[in-house]
Formats: structure tokens, sequence, C-alpha cells
């Protein structure tokens, strides 16, 4: 009970010190497709000069998980916890020559202060050239927490979370293959209507590799924007890593956002080594009601097949966004997660303060 007073105190003291700052806002609706955009150019922030923008947010979260399992699950016990992070997005225009740097620092990352350190070179308006440590390309979901329409994602980490014994095969498939970052170059072109991008890396984000030395990776993505409102994206990734341990990777997903409505559908398909596989769809429903209220209905399903071991996880998420100012949210998420010898009930309230 101190730990939920002292959060609401907290949140109650960040919304009044901060709810006048000049910020940005994330939305999921865009007039072109945003896949290979030059998107330091048209981001908002706080400037910093002519050529330097920031933009960040600072997330605080009550978390309160129970879980109810057998004696055979290895799956994550009942906590309760308060946790905070902070984000800092520096945005740097030279044109033609754009950099970008983004800071995170939470309890999740540790000592992992460096989230994406790239530079682009832009031939026009459309062409562009990326270098340096960037964010994956597959998968609907972005990596910052102004980017998602609940508190948590919405598969479930089998790489933490599992059921079983842990000398299973699933330790060693990484499932949190999305929202990674990797070294390496990156083609990318946008028109506003169709986008593609092409990026040799290290192999990192979709396998279980962590070393350019390793082997190698690369990604292509491709969108289309059929017309404002409705969007989707194919992509597909293949490691290369030492030994036979290779990874293909299939990621589709679809958005419509007919005004205030948003609906969308994604999934994976990935073939990992040593004949494992591993299939995942999300479906996603978002309206919002008002300025100052939106709900959020989310459904995904993973399974797991190692050819030993078949392991299944449905994740069912309601969530309730409340905009109290321009910078200064309030979310609410309940998710039931039911898997082969475990359930999992979370509770989280979420300060997310923007600037």
């Amino acid at each position: 009970m101190k730990k939920i007073v002292s959060f609401v105190l907290s949140l109650a003291f960040a919304g009044s010190t901060f709810a006048q700052m000049s910020g940005y806002s994330s939305s999921s609706y865009s007039e072109g497709t945003a896949l290979g955009s030059n998107e330091t150019l048209t981001a908002d922030g706080i400037a910093l000069g002519n050529a330097v923008k920031l933009r960040g947010y600072i997330d605080t979260r009550l978390s309160l998980v129970s879980v109810d399992k057998d004696a055979n699950s290895t799956v994550t016990s009942d906590k309760e916890d308060i946790s905070a992070g902070a984000d800092l997005d520096f945005l740097i225009d030279l044109s033609p020559v754009t950099a970008e740097v983004h800071l995170n620092v939470s309890e999740d990352n540790g000592s992992d202060l460096l989230e994406q350190a790239f530079g682009r070179y832009s031939f026009n308006q459309d062409l562009h050239l990326t270098f340096g440590r960037q964010e994956t390309v597959l998968g609907y979901e972005g990596d910052e927490s102004t980017d998602l329409f609940a508190v948590t994602r919405g598969f479930t980490n089998f790489d933490v979370d599992h059921d079983g014994n842990s000398s299973t095969p699933m330790h060693n498939v990484k499932a949190s293959r999305r929202n990674n970052y990797v070294d390496g170059i990156r083609l990318s072109y946008n028109n506003g209507l169709f986008g593609v991008v092409f990026g040799i890396h290290d192999t990192y984000g979709y396998g279980n590799n962590s070393d350019l030395d390793d082997g190698m990776a690369i990604d292509l993505a491709a969108s289309v924007m059929f017309f404002p409102g409705l969007e989707a994206q194919l992509g597909f990734a293949n490691e290369n890593g030492s030994g036979d341990d290779d990874t293909q990777a299939v990621n589709g997903w679809i958005e419509w956002t007919p005004g205030d409505l948003t609906l969308a559908m994604e999934f994976d398909s990935i073939s990992y080594d040593n004949n494992t596989d591993l299939f995942d769809f999300m479906l996603l429903g978002n309206y919002r009601f008002s300025d100052f209220f939106a709900a959020t209905l989310r459904y995904s399903h993973m399974n797991f097949d190692s050819g030993s071991a078949d392991f299944d996880s449905n994740k069912f998420t309601i969530a309730a966004l409340l905009s109290i100012t321009q910078n200064f949210d309030i979310n609410f998420e309940y998710s039931h997660t039911a898997r082969d010898s475990a359930d999992m009930n979370e509770f989280y309230v979420q300060g997310l303060i923007t600037y």
C-alpha cells in the first residue's frame, strides 16, 4: 500500500511540474507511410539551436503481477513493483546529412545507455543511406513507450517468461526479436505512398548471435499506403550466424485508421536453427472517444515448436488511456496471459510525460 500511495503522489507531482512543457505527441495516423522516410526532419521537439532538437519522455509505472502456475513452470512469480525510466533523443539536421542519438535510462537496460546512434545521407527527399546503430525494421509496435496503444507490448517474451523446464531449447530462442538495436547500414526509399528498406547489419536483431564477427544479417521491408488511413507492411529477415545458427523471419501487418478508430493485425513466422519454429499473430482495436480518453482491446497468440516441445501463449489486454494534458498521460492496463502450465494476471498504472 505504501508503494501505491507513493506512486500516486509522484504522478501528481510530475503532472503539475511538466504539464506546461512544450513537447510532442505520437500518433499512429499519417497521410503517408513512414517506412524509409527521413523522420528526423519532420519530428517535433525542443529546439536546441538551429540544427538540434530534443525530444523524450519519462515513464513511471506501477506493476502488479499475479501468477497461477503448476510445479513444473518457471514463469515469473508474483510481484509488486514501481519502476521509472527516461528517454532522450537528440535530432540533428545538417542537411543533406542528418543524425539521431537516442539515450535511455531504466532498470531494464542496466548500463546500456545508448539505444540508437546513426547518421543519414539523403541523396534527395526520397532516397537515403543510414549507417550506425538502429532499430530493427520488422514489427508493428515501435520501440518507445509513446508508440504503444497500451502500457505493455502485444507479445509475451518467451525468452524471459516461459513454461517448462529451463533446459528446454526455448531458452535459446529470442522471441523478443522486435525492437532490438543493430549495427550496420541501411538503404531506404520513401515517396509517401510507398516505402522500402534494405539493411545489412550484425546478427542481434532476430536470432541468437550478438556480434558482427559471428555472422551477418539482412532485412528487407516494404510498406504501402493504399489511401490515407490504410497501410500495410511486409518484411523478411535472414541471419547467418556462426556454424549452423541461422534464422529466417517473415513479418507482416496491416493498419486501418478510419477517423478515431484504429484496427490492426500483425503476424510473424520465424524459423530458427535445430528445427525450431515460432508463429504468432496479434489483433488490436483502439478508439479515441475524445481528446481526453481512448481505449484499447488487444489479443495476441504465440506458438513455439522445437520438435520435442510445443508451447502456446494467449494474451488478452484491455487498456484505458487518459490524456491529462498535451504532455502528461495516465494509462491503465489489465492483461491476462494463459500458457500451458501457468496463467498470469497483470495490472499496470503508467504516468507518461513527454517533452
